[in-house]
């Protein structure tokens, strides 16, 4: 700032004027480029955006749980150079079934193009997807006609009875003969023969691997490899021209789905489910299985966090193991607490990080977010582990307890738990078995001290020694020690105050 006086002129510094104006001038430069009408991309609601990439802080818990091992599908993994023998291999499948369903490849591309958009709004990275319109339509018809091959592969084996031999050798039946075999299988699926008995007949390239197969599973249910279900579903009604319900898309997947280990049994299920992706289907399928059921209401129960199992046991509260459909069926009642028994393997263990990165992306009720917000909480140590292990009710399979611990805590940290009037949302399925629990503790704790301390004092005893015979027995032989210590110091001073004559 100029200052003059007379015929002298001063330049006076003063703080935070001059400097600022530099500031001030690109600060109004940026507001004027910045378009207030909208939201960007990444923070805008969007409902149709259900496919996304895994949060950075959950790609530190499990690196298997991130990247495709086998195949990719969808944009995020396409063309990396790791994962091309699988793409011949889809391309052969996808060969096989346009052959059978003559003239309507171009029908395929038409019914996919309007879909493009659509398909595009589903990946919340859309606006950096490099994928021209042709390039995306052939990425997503090769992999959803080979999803659709693996579903009707899977089925047509669980169909066949002599799914485990090969045809020829296990009937030496002539081949027309054996693509009778498949009872009105053609007819349902209103596909050629050919292609009802190619999985059946010594095929190289539809006998998969053993090794390759269990891999393609978890390959398939990992969040940034899903494509979505207007994809398949556009497909299906193409290329099997389905009718009946029966035999529905969703039908079809839940078979290939329930086929694994890890997803529960299919017997009952509804076929009218309304899901996102394959991952958003197996979580439907989990949730689904549950028998316990929120009970609507207008009462509103504050969450609190329960203690570890560890401090749960001196209390007299118990983790008992039971059977049930779903690892999500938890129950307490009458001071224990019953759980199903879950396999902590790295199929489970992607699935359950790959549900909760779904479930915190995306606007659904956190059911998987809330039982491993259950775990976060039983869990504090390597003790809290090996006593749900002796429970049965955790098989561990990471072959240490402190690399479970290590997972179970951090994917329970941060995250978004909804919890809201039980009438309108069941967000929090697991309230309930919070609060029953945090209410009989602090019941046992208030129950005077002396005899709160003695009862966890005796449970702990019990626990630690009488369900570890390798630990009572030296117990037992260090007090019958002590014992005969105890009588032979007692008889060496009675001879001495007392010597006989």
């Amino acid at each position: 700032m100029e200052i003059v006086e007379g015929e002298a002129t001063h330049v006076v510094d003063i703080p935070g004027v001059n400097d600022n104006e530099g500031l001030l001038a690109k600060i109004r430069d940026r507001c004027s480029n910045c378009d207030t009408s909208t939201l960007p991309p990444e923070t805008r609601t969007n409902e149709k955006r259900c496919i996304f990439r895994l949060p950075t802080r959950l790609q530190n818990i499990n690196g298997k749980s991130i990247e495709p091992q086998v195949v990719a599908l969808g944009p995020y993994h396409h063309g990396k150079p790791r994962l091309q023998m699988m793409e011949e291999l889809k391309w052969r499948w996808f060969t096989y079934l346009m052959e059978s369903i003559n003239g309507k490849l171009e029908e395929c591309l038409i019914e996919l193009g309007l879909l493009e958009k659509e398909v595009r709004e589903c990946y919340s990275e859309s606006e950096t997807i490099n994928l021209s319109s042709d390039e995306l339509l052939q990425m997503m018809l090769v992999d959803g006609c080979f999803i659709l091959m693996l579903f009707i592969r899977t089925f047509i084996q669980i169909a066949y009875p002599y799914r485990d031999l090969d045809l020829a050798e296990a009937i030496d039946l002539d081949l027309d003969v054996a693509k009778t075999l498949p009872p009105r299988l053609a007819d349902d699926l209103q596909l050629d023969l050919d292609v009802a008995t190619m999985f059946l007949v010594d095929i190289p390239i539809f006998r998969l691997d053993m090794v390759i197969l269990p891999k393609i599973y978890r390959d398939l249910l990992l969040l940034e490899n899903q494509i979505p279900s207007c994809v398949l579903k556009t497909l299906y009604r193409i290329c099997c021209n389905i009718s009946s319900n029966k035999y529905s898309l969703s039908y079809m997947a839940m078979t290939f789905l329930c086929s694994t280990s890890v997803i529960p049994n299919s017997r009952n299920m509804p076929g009218s489910l309304e899901w996102l992706h394959l991952l958003d289907l197996v979580r439907l399928i989990f949730i689904s299985r549950r028998s316990t059921k929120v009970i609507s209401g207008t009462h509103i129960r504050p969450f609190n966090p329960i203690p570890c199992v560890t401090k749960l046991c001196r209390a007299g509260i118990k983790v008992n193991r039971y059977i049930a459909d779903t690892f999500l069926d938890v129950k307490f009642k009458n001071g224990v607490i019953k759980m199903p028994d879950i396999i902590l393997d790295d199929s489970m263990c992607s699935l359950l990080v790959n549900c909760v990165a779904f479930e915190q992306s995306y606007n659904i009720s956190k059911y998987f977010s809330n039982y491993v917000t259950l775990l976060d909480c039983l869990v504090n140590t390597t003790r809290d582990v090996d006593y749900l292990c002796n429970c049965r009710v955790i098989d561990n399979f990471f072959g240490t307890d402190a690399e479970a611990t290590q997972f179970i805590n951090n994917l329970g940290k941060d995250l978004t738990i909804i919890y809201k009037d039980r009438g309108d949302n069941d967000d929090f399925f697991l309230l309930d078995v919070f609060g029953d629990v945090n209410e009989y503790y602090r019941k046992r704790l208030s129950w005077g001290n002396w005899q709160w301390t003695s009862n966890w004092q005796w449970t702990s005893f019990k626990r630690e020694y009488f369900g570890r015979p390798w630990l009572l027995i030296p117990a037992l032989v260090g007090f019958v020690i002590l014992v005969l210590t105890f009588l032979q110091t007692h008889y060496t001073i009675c001879d001495h105050v007392h010597p006989k004559n």
